[in-house]
């Protein structure tokens, strides 16, 4: 050795101060150092070395946890190598590692001399997990003439470091075949993977609900195919825990289901269900104004419609269908009897016609009541013919819209034992 080193040596860094992580979370880390001649002096350096724990030191302190990289961002120099070296190796007592990076000018002449600033930059990873600062030992081959440059001793250059801000973000999701893309529509047999950036030490995925998909330290998962059935979001909730407590952050994301599964749905307004295969209900299907099917309509328990139904093609129904909305109260008729039959009563929409007869007696021979049904003027043959015979019974006989009908064939002692209701479709 040969004294004390002859270059000025100022450093920044990024973050300022910089951030040690744990062994497990190391944090970035980038330094810069100029070197520079002191103001009118003329310098001549063959070569700097700069040496970075790559353990941590004995008495505590951060630590380079990868091998760092080095380059050249001002002056005519190139980095030589990175190396790996024992404390021992470049004249310390200390049983510490450490990455030798070894800067020095093209073999040029001249370029030895420091004539301007030299900018060298170094970045890699921290770590600590007692103490802080980071330590640099810097030597320097140097001169005041080209002929007279001397290994100078060691120094100490003592960088201040702090433990890194917590942090939680790129909270993303994807299919586990390509976890790189992010996707947010997903069917519900896809498995789902979940990634995310953060420098916790404890993770907890939870769905809609509520319930816990995941819990553990690694920072991405996979969610099974059939988990989530219907759109839901996911929150990440990360936490770490220093000398101060726990700290907690969250994260969201929301993902599409293409085929849900819904247990309840109710329809304020309209719903209008596109594709080939129709709508299946297997639960309790409500509509508070209007439902249009345009295909077809299945509902594998009870359906309520307590405005207006409207199919346009197949309603089919497993359960049971409560459809009475679909008719009108029945109406009593009263029909005028002219000696044989009741006048004609004309349908003005599809509905059926119920007649009691309440006459206790017998009828003889051509005696019998018909009733008959007639299409459009006239009455030409009978749509429907119906004989009335014997004891006292409940008849339904189904009406079309346009057509007639007529009760023929009484006499005034059993036309009063007959009553006539119509109950019309709506």
């Amino acid at each position: 050795m040969s004294g004390a080193h002859l270059l000025h040596y100022t450093t920044t860094t990024s973050p300022t101060p910089l951030q040690a992580g744990r062994p497990d979370k190391p944090a970035a880390a980038r330094i810069d150092l100029t070197v520079s001649s002191p103001a009118g002096q003329q310098i001549y350096c063959e070569k700097i070395d700069i040496a970075v724990p790559l353990s941590e030191p004995e008495g505590g302190g951060a630590y380079f946890t990868e091998q760092p990289q080095a380059e050249v961002t001002g002056g005519n120099w190139n980095p030589l190598s990175v190396q790996v070296k024992s404390g021992q190796e470049i004249g310390l007592a200390a049983t510490t590692n450490y990455y030798h990076v070894i800067f020095e000018p093209p073999d040029i002449p001249g370029f030895d001399l420091v004539n301007e600033p030299l900018q060298f930059r170094i970045t890699g990873k921290l770590a600590a997990t007692t103490g802080s600062g980071l330590t640099c030992l810097v030597t320097e081959r140097s001169g005041t003439t080209s002929d007279t440059e001397t290994r100078k001793d060691t120094f100490e250059l003592t960088l201040s470091t702090a433990e890194p801000v917590f942090y939680l973000h790129s909270f993303l999701a994807g299919a586990p075949d390509k976890p790189t893309i992010p996707k947010t529509k997903f069917n519900a047999d896809d498995k789902v993977y979940l990634a995310w950036e953060s420098n916790g030490s404890f993770f907890q995925v939870y769905d809609g609900d509520g319930t816990t998909l995941y819990e553990g330290s690694a920072t991405s998962c996979t969610i099974p195919g059939g988990t989530i059935v219907s759109d839901t979001t996911f929150t990440l909730r990360a936490s770490v825990t220093t000398g101060f407590g726990t700290s907690y952050q969250c994260a969201t994301i929301t993902i599409t289901i293409t085929n849900p599964t819904l247990d309840d749905l109710k329809v304020t307004n309209k719903l209008t269900t596109v594709g080939s295969n129709g709508l299946t209900v297997n639960g309790d299907l409500t509509a508070q104004s209007s439902l249009n099917v345009s295909g077809s309509l299945t509902a594998q328990g009870d359906m309520y419609a307590r405005a207006n139904l409207q199919v346009d093609h197949n309603a089919t129904v497993y359960g049971k269908a409560n459809i009475t909305a679909l008719f009108e109260e029945a109406i009593k008729i009263e029909p005028v009897f002219d000696n044989i039959r009741t006048e004609y009563i004309y349908a003005e929409h599809d509905g059926i016609l119920v007649i009691e007869n309440t006459y206790t007696g017998n009828y003889y021979g051509s005696d019998v009541p018909y009733i008959f049904v007639y299409e459009g003027e006239g009455e030409g043959t009978a749509a429907i013919s119906v004989s009335i015979k014997g004891s006292p019974a409940c008849y339904t006989i189904p009406v079309r819209k346009g057509q007639k009908w007529a009760l023929w064939n009484l006499n005034l002692d059993s036309y009063s034992s007959f009553r006539f209701y119509w109950v019309g479709f709506c």
